[in-house]
């Protein structure tokens, strides 16, 4: 007789005895509340209407991997009446091989050659046994690739890999144990041997996930315990069996249901668009207390700048002259400027007279022009332009209709092939689709051996040497590309502005930089800036440095964004701009605390005073980005921020820009983007934003409770199945939890987790 039979046999009899003692005591008899409003007519009624004891069982919910397992034939016959007790070994390789057969039968062989069945010892499973198992399945079906750190999930930095190895048996008698295992970071990087298969196991698992949930293949509680010293339960061996399905079948989209938009959405929409023509053609003055100076198209540098009829003409002459504290400098609307312009200390930069916003673009020319390209010889489409520039994050066409697709490939005493591993790189070759494009800016070569900086903390990142040149190829099948387009811009690897001291910028539009919109010079001591009505788009992409990996190939890291401050900062506001396209944050204050075990002098750090309000934010991989690492072990008292508000914006469609796209950053984005840091904070504040869409999370913190940003009155959509948010739950950092986007839940996770008691949803 099974459990379910016994339990039903115990409730039958409890019912009989219970009748039987109800009917001794003349004990009145419970009538059916629905019919409690009429009266009983006899006792044959009375009785007929009597509430019999449930003989049912109580239903006990699912896990969702269960029941998907049940769904895909996985689940033992034998573990199917009880879930709750401890796996045994010959159930779990019945699980595994079922999980193997759906997915590539072939690869039994190899689970077979690493798995000695007849060697599993005459006890229950424990979860480090589990773990062992599951990594051998991985590997025999050629999943022993690291995907964690592209969703920003990867947990190597902050799990205790001592307390697992304290944890494990290391009483593996199935499989070789000592036999060095091998895993990948990516399909196309080097392989990293870890040693034995335990340890290796412990390594994979920080950094793979399941894809659907974004969850570990075990669970833990909120310090990363995953308790491998305790029994396995045959229901935590089939949820973690499917995780590990889900880790490689299941694409990042494959669970989302696309939100169509509803009246509320167009509403939303038409708000927005009437927020951001008050931005474009705001025509406040912003007047100076100290000497007004006035630059022009058509100005002239000779003149004295007082007047806009005596204007000066170039940023050069913006950036050298000797202005004091006080002081503005104002552009013409309707004007463009190309370069970079250097700002100093307690200066305005700003507007005056009719029209558009003064243009201030890194791009050095409008490349659409047919003399200025040729084709490079033996090819017919792919195109030479005329001189050389600076490595470009992207080539923006017709104002932001279209863009061509970089390609980067590594570097060592050469470029190498994108394509062919060690092969050199050839151009004809590596653009193997329409618009793409390669600049050669290898002029100079640094100590490192290659044409950036291994460390971009160097400073090279914001002050690019214009002298690192190169030739740049687009490939364009349609033609010359000066005749296909009626504007090509070029965003170059230098900042739009170097901002200095307690600048204001007002009123002014930057765009087309491989690098930073406003970027801090770092000749000097940021603490103050102001930015405030001003447009900025199409920024970033350029090679932040090259640096090695795990071979002698170097690496590249894009950078770029639109506003960055670090360092102390004592005042610092955005309000009313207008961010779309950056390939990182639109705005940002980030410090990382230094690094005691290199000999860094740890000096007190604080940020505060900082706004970021009624800005508009669109296809931009992180709109508000703050990364505040204490590298656990400096004291927040030390190091930390304070007096932050982030208040009445609109970010918008977070992660759809055309630089998330190309880096594959989509599943890194975040709206509010904390990443895994503690971000040591006193009164930070998050109220009344509206996050509509993310690719990533709309939300995103690793700090514990005491410094997390008080949440109130924000707008939360997402996609059906998308990330709400990723949130510490608990007092510790670097832990947070995935909570899924589903409308029915979505309310209580906005109120109960992230404590914003009066956050709203737009119901679908």
């Amino acid at each position: 007789m099974n459990m379910k039979q016994i339990i039903s046999l115990l409730l039958s009899f409890v019912m009989v005895l219970g009748m039987l003692s109800g009917c001794g005591n003349n004990q009145p008899k419970t009538t059916d509340p629905a019919q409690n409003t009429a009266p009983s007519q006899t006792e044959e009624s009375s009785v007929q209407n009597t509430t019999e004891p449930d003989t049912t069982e109580p239903v006990v919910e699912e896990q969702p991997e269960t029941i998907k397992a049940r769904e895909m034939g996985l689940i033992p016959a034998e573990w199917d009446d009880n879930l709750s007790v401890e796996a045994d070994f010959a159930g779990f390789n019945q699980l595994m091989t079922s999980l193997i057969t759906v997915c590539d039968e072939s690869a039994l062989s190899i689970w077979n050659e690493n798995v000695d069945t007849s060697a599993f010892p005459q006890r229950n499973m424990r979860r480090d046994d589990g773990l062992v198992l599951l990594m051998l399945a991985a590997e025999s079906l050629g999943w022993n690739v690291y995907n964690a750190r592209e969703y920003e999930y990867c947990t190597e930095e902050q799990y205790n890999f001592g307390q697992g190895n304290e944890q494990f048996s290391w009483d593996y008698p199935y499989c070789d144990a000592e036999r060095e295992t091998t895993l990948f970071f990516g399909p196309d990087d080097p392989d990293e041997p870890l040693g034995n298969v335990p340890g290796a196991a412990l390594y994979w698992m920080q950094r793979r996930m399941d894809l659907s949930q974004r969850v570990h293949f075990f669970d833990h509680n909120g310090d990363l315990n995953f308790h491998f010293d305790q029994q396995l339960t045959r229901e935590a061996a089939i949820a973690a069996v499917v995780r590990l399905y889900n880790s490689e079948t299941l694409g990042y989209y494959d669970y989302l249901v696309e939100r169509v938009p509803t009246e509320a959405d167009e509403a939303l929409f038409a708000e927005v668009e009437t927020v951001k023509q008050a931005i474009l053609n705001n025509m406040d003055d912003m007047p100076c207390e100290g000497t007004a100076y006035y630059v022009s198209n058509h100005g002239n540098d000779e003149n004295d700048g007082l007047s806009p009829e005596t204007a000066w003409a170039s940023l050069e002459k913006a950036s050298v002259a000797e202005l004091n504290p006080g002081d503005g400098v104002y552009f013409e609307r309707g004007g463009l400027w190309r370069g970079q312009l250097i700002a100093q200390d307690g200066v305005i930069y700003s507007a005056y007279g009719e029209g558009e916003k003064p243009k201030l673009y890194a791009s050095p020319e409008n490349g659409a022009n047919p003399e200025k390209w040729l084709l490079l010889e033996g090819t017919d489409n792919i195109w030479v332009y005329h001189m050389d520039m600076m490595d470009c994050g992207a080539l923006v066409f017709n104002d932001g209709e279209n863009w061509a697709v970089k390609v980067t490939p590594y570097y060592d005493g050469g470029y190498l092939s994108t394509i062919h591993e060690g092969q050199p790189f050839d151009v004809e070759t590596e653009l193997t689709e329409d618009l793409m494009f390669f600049s050669e800016v290898d002029s100079i070569i640094y100590e490192n051996g290659k044409p950036f900086p291994a460390n971009a903390a160097s400073g090279n990142m914001f002050g690019t040497e214009e002298e690192c040149i190169g030739t740049l190829y687009l490939r364009c099948d349609a033609g010359n590309p000066g005749e296909v387009f009626d504007s090509i811009e070029f965003m170059v690897r230098r900042a739009n502005i170097l901002c200095a001291e307690d600048n204001v910028f007002h009123n002014l539009c930057l765009k087309y930089t491989g690098d930073m919109g406003i970027a801090p010079n770092f000749a000097n001591t940021i603490t103050r800036s102001t930015v405030s009505f001003c447009e900025m788009g199409w920024m970033g992409g350029s090679i932040a440095s090259y640096e090695s990996n795990f071979t002698e190939d170097g690496t590249f890291s894009p950078g770029g964004g639109a506003l960055i401050l670090t360092g102390n900062i004592d005042y610092y506001s955005v309000t009313d701009c207008y961010f779309y396209q950056h390939l990182d944050a639109a705005m940002t204050h980030q410090d990382t605390a230094p690094d005691e075990e290199r000999g860094e002098i740890i000096e007190p750090r604080l940020q505060q005073n900082i706004t970021y309000a009624r800005n508009i934010v669109e296809y931009t991989d992180m709109p508000v980005e703050i990364f505040y690492d204490l590298k656990g072990y400096v004291d927040p008292e030390m190091y930390r921020m304070k007096n932050v508000l982030v208040e009445g914006n609109y970010f918008l469609y977070t992660g759809y820009g055309w630089a998330s796209k190309q880096y594959n950053k989509e599943k890194d984005s975040a709206a509010y983007q904390g990443h895994a840091q503690p971000n040591a904070a006193e009164n930070f504040r998050i109220i009344n934003n509206v996050f509509y869409l993310s690719t990533g999370s709309l939300i995103n913190t690793g700090a514990p409770k005491e410094w997390q940003p008080v949440l109130d009155g924000n707008t939360y959509v997402q996609h059906e199945g998308g990330v709400l948010a990723y949130w510490t739950t608990d007092d510790g950092y670097g832990h947070p939890e995935t909570f899924i986007y589903e409308s029915a839940t979505a309310l209580d996770i906005i109120y109960n987790i992230l404590g914003d008691e009066n956050g709203v949803i737009l119901e679908d």
